[in-house]
């Protein structure tokens, strides 16, 4: 089982050169007083060919709160981080730049990244680094099991392959609904029954998925 380490950040995006506490636990659920932990797994040393680098999984879809805090951790593991690109449709809206660290941190969004991916460069050593990201209302074993997967060296899945996988199978497709009688449709017409007409057409039209126009 993949360990996701959390660290506790101070409440303030600043941050605080003698803070450098921190925990690990096998479980990522957050508790009542957990509000201050980063949930992050990191392929450590990096592999070379992997899709991804690791996985992040944030409580909220606000980067301007998020992000902070993960460029300090990312920073505190010896990461920096200068800028950060994502999907727009993953997140609520952003400003292009950001305070977190002591610098000033650019986000681009770009609706060709997939959008379970957040993509950080800006250090020299690491390079660009590939983030899975786990939506905030993700459970808690689904979210153990993404971040097994997004720290496989071995992992060749995109991020929304990784998280699709996690998914429970579709629930089976009903059977389908008997064919209704269009013979019936056209006799009702010929006798003169058009109120009855118009009962056998809405079936038809309901069975095939339609929605009256009212």
């Amino acid at each position: 089982m993949t360990t996701i380490r959390r660290t506790r950040l101070p409440g303030h995006p600043t941050v605080d050169a003698g803070s450098r506490g921190s925990r690990t636990g096998g479980d990522p659920a957050p508790s009542a007083g957990d509000a201050g932990l980063v949930r992050l797994a990191l392929i450590d040393p990096p592999a070379e060919r992997t899709t991804l680098d690791g996985a992040w999984w944030p409580r909220t879809r606000s980067l301007s709160g998020e992000l902070p805090g993960l460029v300090q951790e990312l920073h505190r593991r010896g990461i920096r981080v200068t800028r950060v690109a994502y999907n727009p449709d993953s997140w609520e809206a952003a400003p292009r730049r950001l305070a977190a660290d002591g610098r000033t941190v650019r986000l681009g969004w770009f609706r060709s990244i997939d959008p379970q991916l957040l993509d950080l460069t800006g250090d020299t050593t690491r390079g660009r680094l590939d983030l899975l990201v786990v939506p905030p209302d993700t459970a808690a074993a689904a979210a153990r099991q993404a971040f097994t997967a997004a720290s496989d060296r071995a992992n060749r899945q995109t991020p929304t392959a990784v998280l699709a996988a996690l998914r429970p199978a579709a629930a089976p497709v009903p059977p389908a609904q008997p064919a209704v009688d269009r013979l019936a449709v056209d006799q009702a017409a010929a006798t003169g029954a058009a109120a009855a007409a118009r009962d056998v057409e809405t079936a038809v039209w309901d069975s095939e998925g339609g929605h009256p126009l009212n």
